[in-house]
Protein backbone atom coordinates (compact mmCIF):
# COMPACT_ATOMS: atom_id res chain seq x y z
CA UNK A 1 0.00 0.00 0.00
CA UNK A 2 1.37 3.24 -1.25
CA UNK A 3 1.88 6.06 1.81
CA UNK A 4 -0.24 8.97 1.84
CA UNK A 5 2.33 11.21 3.02
CA UNK A 6 5.07 12.12 0.90
CA UNK A 7 8.73 10.43 1.43
CA UNK A 8 10.26 12.81 4.30
CA UNK A 9 14.25 12.79 4.02
CA UNK A 10 16.23 12.66 7.60
CA UNK A 11 20.12 12.44 7.99
CA UNK A 12 22.14 10.40 10.35
CA UNK A 13 25.98 10.33 11.14
CA UNK A 14 28.89 8.21 12.31
CA UNK A 15 32.26 6.48 11.68
CA UNK A 16 30.46 3.29 13.35
CA UNK A 17 29.18 2.10 9.77
CA UNK A 18 32.54 2.83 8.41
CA UNK A 19 33.85 0.47 11.03
CA UNK A 20 31.91 -2.23 10.00
CA UNK A 21 31.76 -1.68 6.30
CA UNK A 22 35.75 -1.31 6.00
CA UNK A 23 35.63 -4.65 7.01
CA UNK A 24 33.34 -6.00 4.34
CA UNK A 25 35.99 -4.23 1.87
CA UNK A 26 39.24 -5.54 3.68
CA UNK A 27 37.96 -9.33 3.29
CA UNK A 28 36.47 -8.88 -0.23
CA UNK A 29 39.30 -6.78 -2.07
CA UNK A 30 38.54 -8.31 -5.35
CA UNK A 31 34.99 -6.91 -5.12
CA UNK A 32 35.77 -3.78 -4.28
CA UNK A 33 38.83 -3.21 -6.65
CA UNK A 34 40.65 -2.64 -3.13
CA UNK A 35 44.27 -3.81 -3.92
CA UNK A 36 44.59 -7.60 -2.33
CA UNK A 37 48.02 -6.60 -0.86
CA UNK A 38 47.19 -3.57 0.96
CA UNK A 39 43.99 -5.83 2.62
CA UNK A 40 46.16 -8.42 3.92
CA UNK A 41 48.56 -5.74 4.81
CA UNK A 42 46.15 -4.71 7.48
CA UNK A 43 44.61 -7.79 8.69
CA UNK A 44 48.35 -8.76 9.39
CA UNK A 45 48.21 -6.43 12.32
CA UNK A 46 46.08 -8.56 13.81
CA UNK A 47 46.83 -11.86 15.77
CA UNK A 48 45.43 -15.26 13.93
CA UNK A 49 42.52 -15.34 16.44
CA UNK A 50 41.34 -11.91 16.00
CA UNK A 51 41.73 -12.58 12.47
CA UNK A 52 39.86 -15.54 12.75
CA UNK A 53 37.08 -13.88 14.42
CA UNK A 54 36.52 -10.96 12.40
CA UNK A 55 36.67 -13.50 9.05
CA UNK A 56 33.50 -15.49 10.72
CA UNK A 57 32.06 -12.46 10.76
CA UNK A 58 32.41 -11.71 7.47
CA UNK A 59 31.08 -15.25 6.93
CA UNK A 60 28.44 -14.75 8.99
CA UNK A 61 27.36 -11.65 6.95
CA UNK A 62 27.32 -9.66 9.93
CA UNK A 63 26.76 -5.98 8.40
CA UNK A 64 25.22 -4.46 11.34
CA UNK A 65 24.15 -0.80 9.94
CA UNK A 66 20.78 -1.43 11.88
CA UNK A 67 22.48 -1.24 14.95
CA UNK A 68 24.78 1.43 14.35
CA UNK A 69 21.41 3.61 13.19
CA UNK A 70 20.15 2.99 17.19
CA UNK A 71 23.15 3.87 18.62
CA UNK A 72 23.02 7.15 20.49
CA UNK A 73 25.36 9.37 19.38
CA UNK A 74 28.30 9.92 18.74
CA UNK A 75 27.76 6.65 16.60
CA UNK A 76 31.50 6.42 16.35
CA UNK A 77 33.74 3.44 16.73
CA UNK A 78 34.33 3.63 20.30
CA UNK A 79 30.72 4.29 21.07
CA UNK A 80 29.98 0.94 18.44
CA UNK A 81 32.75 -1.23 21.07
CA UNK A 82 31.69 -0.22 23.97
CA UNK A 83 27.95 -0.64 23.38
CA UNK A 84 28.84 -4.49 22.32
CA UNK A 85 31.12 -4.43 25.32
CA UNK A 86 27.82 -3.74 27.75
CA UNK A 87 26.03 -6.20 26.03
CA UNK A 88 25.96 -10.12 27.35
CA UNK A 89 28.53 -11.89 25.09
CA UNK A 90 25.45 -14.36 24.91
CA UNK A 91 23.53 -11.49 23.22
CA UNK A 92 26.08 -9.81 21.46
CA UNK A 93 25.63 -11.56 18.07
CA UNK A 94 21.60 -11.14 17.91
CA UNK A 95 22.47 -7.36 18.56
CA UNK A 96 24.58 -7.19 15.61
CA UNK A 97 22.46 -9.77 12.97
CA UNK A 98 19.07 -9.48 13.56
CA UNK A 99 17.52 -5.73 11.86
CA UNK A 100 14.10 -4.20 11.41
CA UNK A 101 13.18 -6.59 8.53
CA UNK A 102 14.32 -9.49 10.26
CA UNK A 103 11.35 -11.90 9.90
CA UNK A 104 10.12 -13.59 13.42
CA UNK A 105 10.38 -16.99 12.06
CA UNK A 106 14.27 -16.50 11.22
CA UNK A 107 15.14 -15.35 14.45
CA UNK A 108 13.33 -17.98 16.39
CA UNK A 109 14.86 -20.75 14.10
CA UNK A 110 18.24 -19.13 14.62
CA UNK A 111 18.12 -18.78 18.28
CA UNK A 112 17.60 -22.46 18.76
CA UNK A 113 20.42 -23.30 17.79
CA UNK A 114 22.33 -25.32 20.51
CA UNK A 115 25.35 -27.62 20.30
CA UNK A 116 24.59 -30.95 19.76
CA UNK A 117 20.97 -30.00 18.70
CA UNK A 118 20.57 -30.08 14.70
CA UNK A 119 18.44 -27.92 12.80
CA UNK A 120 15.15 -30.30 11.16
CA UNK A 121 14.28 -30.16 7.20
CA UNK A 122 12.30 -27.36 8.07
CA UNK A 123 14.30 -25.17 9.72
CA UNK A 124 16.42 -25.32 7.19
CA UNK A 125 13.62 -24.48 4.72
CA UNK A 126 13.25 -21.30 6.54
CA UNK A 127 16.81 -20.17 7.04
CA UNK A 128 17.27 -20.50 2.90
CA UNK A 129 13.81 -18.76 2.29
CA UNK A 130 15.07 -15.91 4.36
CA UNK A 131 18.43 -15.62 2.58
CA UNK A 132 17.00 -16.52 -0.94
CA UNK A 133 14.63 -13.55 -0.11
CA UNK A 134 17.73 -11.10 -0.02
CA UNK A 135 19.56 -12.82 -3.22
CA UNK A 136 21.66 -15.29 -1.21
CA UNK A 137 22.29 -18.53 -1.37
CA UNK A 138 22.81 -21.26 2.03
CA UNK A 139 25.31 -24.19 0.72
CA UNK A 140 25.37 -26.96 3.04
CA UNK A 141 28.94 -25.31 4.43
CA UNK A 142 27.50 -22.08 5.22
CA UNK A 143 24.25 -23.33 6.97
CA UNK A 144 27.08 -25.74 8.99
CA UNK A 145 29.01 -22.24 10.25
CA UNK A 146 26.03 -20.92 10.77
CA UNK A 147 24.50 -23.17 12.96
CA UNK A 148 28.06 -23.94 14.73
CA UNK A 149 28.10 -20.12 15.51
CA UNK A 150 24.31 -19.46 16.93
CA UNK A 151 25.33 -22.42 18.98
CA UNK A 152 28.54 -20.89 20.79
CA UNK A 153 27.30 -17.50 20.52
CA UNK A 154 28.46 -17.02 23.90
CA UNK A 155 32.11 -17.69 23.11
CA UNK A 156 31.53 -16.19 19.74
CA UNK A 157 30.43 -13.25 21.32
CA UNK A 158 33.64 -12.54 23.54
CA UNK A 159 35.99 -13.13 20.66
CA UNK A 160 34.40 -10.74 18.27
CA UNK A 161 34.27 -8.14 20.60
CA UNK A 162 38.18 -8.56 20.95
CA UNK A 163 38.71 -8.55 17.39
CA UNK A 164 36.79 -5.45 17.61
CA UNK A 165 39.14 -3.99 19.90
CA UNK A 166 42.64 -5.29 18.03
CA UNK A 167 41.27 -3.98 14.92
CA UNK A 168 40.25 -0.45 16.19
CA UNK A 169 43.46 0.15 17.89
CA UNK A 170 45.64 -1.17 14.89
CA UNK A 171 44.15 0.26 12.15
CA UNK A 172 40.62 2.06 12.16
CA UNK A 173 41.47 4.66 15.34
CA UNK A 174 43.73 6.09 12.97
CA UNK A 175 41.47 5.69 9.64
CA UNK A 176 38.60 7.35 11.76
CA UNK A 177 40.57 10.54 11.73
CA UNK A 178 41.34 10.53 8.30
CA UNK A 179 37.88 10.03 7.15
CA UNK A 180 35.60 12.02 9.34
CA UNK A 181 35.81 15.49 7.58
CA UNK A 182 35.27 13.68 4.57
CA UNK A 183 31.95 12.13 5.96
CA UNK A 184 30.88 15.77 7.34
CA UNK A 185 31.40 17.25 3.77
CA UNK A 186 29.35 14.45 2.32
CA UNK A 187 26.71 15.00 4.69
CA UNK A 188 26.24 18.48 3.97
CA UNK A 189 26.43 17.95 0.34
CA UNK A 190 23.72 15.76 0.97
CA UNK A 191 21.56 17.97 2.78
CA UNK A 192 22.20 20.48 0.06
CA UNK A 193 21.25 18.49 -2.51
CA UNK A 194 17.92 17.43 -0.76
CA UNK A 195 17.28 21.42 -1.06
CA UNK A 196 17.37 21.34 -5.20
CA UNK A 197 15.97 17.45 -5.99
CA UNK A 198 13.29 15.29 -5.81
CA UNK A 199 14.09 12.35 -3.08
CA UNK A 200 14.57 9.58 -5.73
CA UNK A 201 17.29 11.92 -7.83
CA UNK A 202 19.19 12.72 -4.61
CA UNK A 203 19.03 9.21 -4.09
CA UNK A 204 20.22 8.34 -7.86
CA UNK A 205 22.84 11.13 -7.49
CA UNK A 206 24.67 9.89 -4.31
CA UNK A 207 24.11 5.85 -4.99
CA UNK A 208 25.75 6.63 -8.83
CA UNK A 209 22.84 5.24 -10.69
CA UNK A 210 20.60 3.11 -7.85
CA UNK A 211 16.76 4.49 -8.86
CA UNK A 212 14.60 2.52 -5.90
CA UNK A 213 11.13 2.28 -7.51
CA UNK A 214 9.35 2.22 -4.28
CA UNK A 215 10.36 4.96 -1.99
CA UNK A 216 6.93 6.27 -2.18
CA UNK A 217 6.36 2.96 0.33
CA UNK A 218 8.07 4.68 2.72
CA UNK A 219 7.16 7.53 5.25
CA UNK A 220 10.70 8.42 6.12
CA UNK A 221 13.99 7.67 4.76
CA UNK A 222 17.22 8.21 6.63
CA UNK A 223 20.31 8.96 4.86
CA UNK A 224 24.07 8.44 6.17
CA UNK A 225 27.05 9.04 4.49
CA UNK A 226 30.03 6.51 4.17
CA UNK A 227 33.56 7.09 3.34
CA UNK A 228 34.49 2.99 2.33
CA UNK A 229 31.12 2.07 0.78
CA UNK A 230 31.66 4.16 -2.04
CA UNK A 231 30.09 3.51 -4.74
CA UNK A 232 27.78 1.40 -3.45
CA UNK A 233 24.79 1.92 -1.59
CA UNK A 234 24.40 -0.42 1.92
CA UNK A 235 20.07 -0.27 2.67
CA UNK A 236 18.24 -1.61 5.48
CA UNK A 237 14.82 -1.67 6.64
CA UNK A 238 14.37 -0.02 9.70
CA UNK A 239 10.45 -0.42 10.32
CA UNK A 240 7.62 -0.95 7.73
CA UNK A 241 7.39 3.33 6.96
CA UNK A 242 11.54 3.81 7.48
CA UNK A 243 14.03 2.64 5.37
CA UNK A 244 18.27 4.05 5.91
CA UNK A 245 20.31 4.35 2.92
CA UNK A 246 23.69 4.30 4.08
CA UNK A 247 25.69 6.18 1.09
CA UNK A 248 29.46 6.54 -0.63
CA UNK A 249 30.57 9.94 0.56
CA UNK A 250 34.23 9.54 -0.52
CA UNK A 251 34.87 12.33 -3.29
CA UNK A 252 35.86 11.14 -6.72
CA UNK A 253 39.27 11.95 -6.95
CA UNK A 254 40.35 10.97 -3.82
CA UNK A 255 41.92 7.39 -3.06
CA UNK A 256 40.76 4.90 -0.70
CA UNK A 257 44.16 3.91 0.36
CA UNK A 258 45.84 6.35 1.96
CA UNK A 259 49.17 7.52 0.76
CA UNK A 260 47.67 6.74 -2.97
CA UNK A 261 48.23 8.94 -5.97
CA UNK A 262 45.70 7.72 -8.30
CA UNK A 263 42.56 8.11 -7.38
CA UNK A 264 41.09 4.25 -7.47
CA UNK A 265 37.52 5.60 -8.97
CA UNK A 266 39.69 6.59 -12.39
CA UNK A 267 41.57 3.07 -12.20
CA UNK A 268 38.04 1.51 -11.73
CA UNK A 269 36.45 3.50 -14.66
CA UNK A 270 39.58 2.89 -17.27
CA UNK A 271 39.55 -0.96 -15.83
CA UNK A 272 35.88 -0.84 -17.08
CA UNK A 273 35.81 0.01 -20.05
CA UNK A 274 38.59 -1.60 -21.22
CA UNK A 275 37.07 -4.82 -21.96
CA UNK A 276 35.42 -5.56 -25.47
CA UNK A 277 32.54 -7.85 -23.30
CA UNK A 278 31.90 -4.75 -20.92
CA UNK A 279 31.78 -2.78 -23.93
CA UNK A 280 29.07 -5.04 -25.42
CA UNK A 281 26.81 -5.13 -22.61
CA UNK A 282 27.03 -1.16 -22.00
CA UNK A 283 26.06 -0.85 -26.17
CA UNK A 284 23.27 -3.42 -25.86
CA UNK A 285 21.63 -1.30 -22.82
CA UNK A 286 21.80 2.08 -23.67
CA UNK A 287 18.59 2.11 -25.48
CA UNK A 288 16.40 -0.07 -23.09
CA UNK A 289 17.71 -1.67 -20.16
CA UNK A 290 17.94 -5.17 -19.01
CA UNK A 291 17.76 -7.62 -16.63
CA UNK A 292 21.05 -9.50 -16.08
CA UNK A 293 19.32 -12.57 -17.29
CA UNK A 294 18.11 -11.00 -20.76
CA UNK A 295 21.76 -10.02 -20.95
CA UNK A 296 22.85 -13.32 -20.25
CA UNK A 297 20.57 -14.80 -22.85
CA UNK A 298 20.61 -12.40 -25.77
CA UNK A 299 24.85 -12.15 -25.24
CA UNK A 300 25.01 -16.13 -24.86
CA UNK A 301 27.21 -15.53 -21.84
CA UNK A 302 26.87 -17.64 -18.73
CA UNK A 303 24.82 -15.60 -15.70
CA UNK A 304 27.87 -15.34 -13.65
CA UNK A 305 29.88 -14.14 -16.30
CA UNK A 306 27.52 -11.16 -16.87
CA UNK A 307 27.20 -10.60 -13.42
CA UNK A 308 31.26 -10.24 -12.88
CA UNK A 309 30.92 -8.07 -15.51
CA UNK A 310 27.65 -6.02 -14.11
CA UNK A 311 29.52 -5.64 -11.14
CA UNK A 312 32.88 -4.15 -12.46
CA UNK A 313 30.92 -1.74 -14.77
CA UNK A 314 28.62 -0.39 -11.54
CA UNK A 315 32.02 0.11 -9.61
CA UNK A 316 33.15 2.46 -12.09
CA UNK A 317 29.66 3.97 -12.19
CA UNK A 318 28.77 3.43 -15.97
CA UNK A 319 25.70 1.75 -15.14
CA UNK A 320 22.47 2.41 -14.03
CA UNK A 321 20.30 -0.02 -11.65
CA UNK A 322 16.53 0.17 -11.42
CA UNK A 323 14.86 -1.60 -8.68
CA UNK A 324 11.25 -2.21 -9.15
CA UNK A 325 8.79 -2.55 -6.47
CA UNK A 326 9.49 -6.22 -6.64
CA UNK A 327 13.32 -5.99 -6.11
CA UNK A 328 13.87 -7.19 -9.59
CA UNK A 329 16.96 -5.03 -11.05
CA UNK A 330 17.37 -3.98 -14.82
CA UNK A 331 20.35 -2.47 -16.01
CA UNK A 332 20.75 0.59 -18.34
CA UNK A 333 23.81 2.37 -19.47
CA UNK A 334 24.44 5.83 -17.29
CA UNK A 335 26.41 8.40 -19.55
CA UNK A 336 27.49 10.65 -16.50
CA UNK A 337 29.72 7.89 -15.53
CA UNK A 338 31.86 8.23 -19.01
CA UNK A 339 31.68 11.99 -18.15
CA UNK A 340 33.25 11.80 -14.83
CA UNK A 341 36.09 9.16 -16.05
CA UNK A 342 37.34 11.85 -18.80
CA UNK A 343 37.46 14.31 -16.25
CA UNK A 344 39.21 12.68 -13.59
CA UNK A 345 41.76 11.29 -16.44
CA UNK A 346 41.83 14.73 -17.55
CA UNK A 347 42.60 16.28 -14.05
CA UNK A 348 44.89 13.71 -13.13
CA UNK A 349 47.18 13.89 -16.11
CA UNK A 350 47.19 17.93 -15.48
CA UNK A 351 48.41 17.40 -11.77
CA UNK A 352 45.05 19.18 -10.36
Amino acid sequence: MLSSRPTKALWDFGTGYDLFISLLHLFHPEDFNVRASWAASILDRLSDEDRRSLAIGDEMMLMPIYFVHKLAQPKDSLTCINTIAATPASRRLEALSFGGSTSTAYKEVILSARPGHKWSAADKAVITEYFNDRGRETPLTYMELLHHTWAHREEFGAKYLQALRSYHENFFAEEEQRILPVLRQGLSHAQMRAGSLPLAAMLEELSAGVRYGDLQNYRSVYFAPSFWSTPYLHHQIISPDTLLMVFGARPENMPLIPGDIVPDSLLRGLKALSDPTRLRILRDIAQTPQTASQLSRSLRLRPPTVAHHLRELRLASVVQIIVDPKGERRYGTRFEGFETIQDLLIRFVHGE
